[in-house]
């Protein structure tokens, strides 16, 4: 008997597949990298030795900051008006060239009316300075007008060339000297002073001198 139904196709078997064996072969894989514990623990001790460096010179350099502060602390500062007059007298040396006195007398006041009221004459010029020093209530009247003279004779020296005398210049540090006494701050005698003075009043050979007087 025939059939008129469709023919049935059946695929050839690859040939790859009939032996099990793949037709083309992956990459091979890198070998994986054990690291040993030793490698940890190196690693390890060189952090550690990081850190307790670290510690000890920041505990150097601080250790070392303290000393400097406390030494510095300890240090007597030089009153304003005794440096002023170190550097006037340090100028009387160059009485032979007239501008370099009359930028040192200049600079030595400028410095002192720095430190001492707080004004700032070093970094200004004479004609701003003064018109500054107008509104300040720090000198009066008459030191106002003596600074103002002082610091315009320098300047002729300093910018004109004006040349002077010995004389001129030995009154130009006298000036100095005068205008630094008459603003510097008011001696106050130690706290032991007045202690002392009660000790010695109330020692033997003193009462004994005050009956002896009686």
């Amino acid at each position: 008997m025939t059939t008129n139904g469709p023919a049935l196709l059946i695929d050839e078997p690859r040939a790859s597949s009939t032996n099990g064996v793949p037709s083309e072969l992956n990459d091979i894989r890198p070998a994986i990298e054990i690291v040993s514990l030793w490698e940890y623990a190196g690693w390890a001790l060189f952090l550690i030795a990081v850190l307790v460096l670290a510690y000890f010179l920041t505990r150097y350099f601080l250790k070392n900051r303290k000393k400097r502060m406390s030494e510095q602390a300890s240090r007597p500062i030089t009153p304003s008006h005794i440096l002023a007059r170190k550097r006037l007298d340090a100028a009387l040396e160059h009485l032979h060239d007239t501008r370099l006195f009359c930028v040192l007398v200049s600079d030595a006041i400028r410095k002192y009316l720095e430190d001492r009221f707080e004004l700032r004459a070093p970094e200004r010029t004479t004609e701003e300075f003064l018109e500054e020093l107008q509104s300040s209530a720090s000198l009066n009247a008459s030191q106002k007008e003596t600074l103002h003279s002082f610091l315009e004779q320098c300047d002729l020296a300093k910018f004109a060339k004006a040349d002077m005398l010995g004389k001129e210049l030995k009154s130009l540090h006298d000036i100095g000297l005068q205008f630094v006494r008459e603003t510097e701050p008011e001696v106050i005698s130690a706290p032991g002073a007045k202690l002392n003075r009660e000790v010695q009043s109330t020692a033997p050979g003193s009462q004994k001198e005050r009956s002896h007087d009686s």
